[in-house]
């Protein structure tokens, strides 16, 4: 009779404990995966209208599109400047040529013997900051129509956005559209059906809301003009080369002698207060002119004229600067205007995303947009 060995006779106990072992870790691996096919075979299906068809989505997709949709609706800040930004471009250049051409025709005005002559008289009577800040304001920007340019192009700007936004929703459905039109399902009678119009959620947010927004800018808005011009003339009166002008006239005044002082004055103020146009206005002028050169000793007068060549390219530097300066505040200003355009319709979008899914009675955990915060 043959024994067998010791290790022989205990190796059907092991292969049978290995065997065991194995069964319980594949027991214990295929829970999950039962666990997961069991809640996908009971998640919800969503039928989703985008860009005018019903795409049947199962739950893992359609949280994917509600993610898509969710940064696109975060993006549309960039997307709205992006839109916008080469017809403002070319308005803004429109509305501010007319302005800085009138630069040079401002400083031959201010340079003139007549702008000069009533600098000087407003240096004895009155304020000179005020008075040039007024003179800027008309001969500068009021003549150019600089004011009503920007009135336009912010009534305008607001307006162009209703299309650009509208281009946007349809660019928005369609991307969409192309993307998860491939990822469809079969609908199943066994699993909940959800019926969700994200076209009627784009329209809401992008469209219905466009009367509301309009309101807000018409309230909020409409005198950008005016407060440009204003600022822009009171930091042309503040710049170095003005008031290097307004410190040669104050030093001509003072060595003017009294009775020339005050006939400068007086000349001045029959001047200011004749009507600029007609016989009387010229004779007013002639009259004031007549005084003025009158009071001054030859080397005033040349003071005078070295005051055109010493400061004109530095103040017309100056204003070309302060023009461009200017453009770039009204480029911002409108660009935060479209800014808060886009969180608006960020916010629409994702209410009027949560109206929808609310109506078709999506669970929360299935939501694009969660809950309201």
């Amino acid at each position: 009779m043959t024994t067998r060995p010791a290790s022989a006779r205990c190796l059907p106990a092991a292969t049978w404990s290995l065997s065991l072992l194995l069964v319980a870790l594949l027991m214990l691996g295929l829970v999950p995966v039962y666990q997961l096919l069991q809640e996908r075979s009971e998640a919800p299906l969503f039928r989703v209208v985008i860009d005018g068809e019903a795409l049947v989505l199962d739950a893992e997709t359609h949280a994917d599109l509600g993610r898509e949709l969710a940064q696109r609706a975060a993006e549309l800040d960039l997307r709205l400047r992006d839109e916008m930004q080469p017809w403002l471009d070319a308005r803004l250049d429109a509305a501010f040529a007319p302005l800085e051409a009138a630069v040079p025709e401002y400083l031959d005005w201010h340079f003139s013997l007549r702008g000069s002559y009533l600098r000087l008289a407003i240096a004895l009577t009155d304020d000179v900051d005020e008075w040039l800040e007024a003179q800027l304001a008309e001969q500068l920007i009021a003549r150019s129509g600089f004011e009503a340019a920007l009135e336009e192009l912010e009534a305008d700007y607001a307006t162009r956005l209703e299309p650009a936004q509208r281009r946007l929703e349809r660019e928005i459905a369609r991307s969409l559209h192309a993307r998860y039109g491939e990822r469809q399902v079969e609908a199943s009678p066994s699993r909940p059906l959800h019926e969700v119009d994200l076209d009627l959620a784009l329209r809401n947010a992008f469209q219905d809301r466009w009367d509301e927004m309009r309101w807000g800018t018409a309230a909020a808005g409409g005198a950008l003009g005016l407060a440009v011009g204003r600022a822009l003339a009171q930091r042309l009166v503040a710049g170095a080369a003005m008031q290097g002008s307004r410190a040669v006239a104050s030093r001509i005044v003072a060595r003017l002698g009294g009775h020339a002082a005050r006939s400068l004055g007086s000349g001045a103020t029959a001047t200011a207060a004749t009507s600029p146009t007609g016989p009387a206005a010229l004779l007013a002028g002639a009259t004031a002119t007549a005084v003025a050169l009158a009071g001054f000793a030859g080397t005033e007068y040349v003071l005078l004229k070295a005051e055109e060549h010493r400061y004109r390219n530095a103040m017309e530097a100056e204003l070309i600067e302060e023009v461009a300066r200017a453009r770039s505040e009204v480029h911002r200003a409108l660009e935060n205007h479209a800014a808060r355009r886009a969180e608006a319709l960020e916010r629409y979008l994702a209410q009027a995303a949560r109206d929808a899914e609310a109506a078709a009675e999506v669970p929360q955990a299935y939501r694009i947009f969660g809950p309201e915060r």
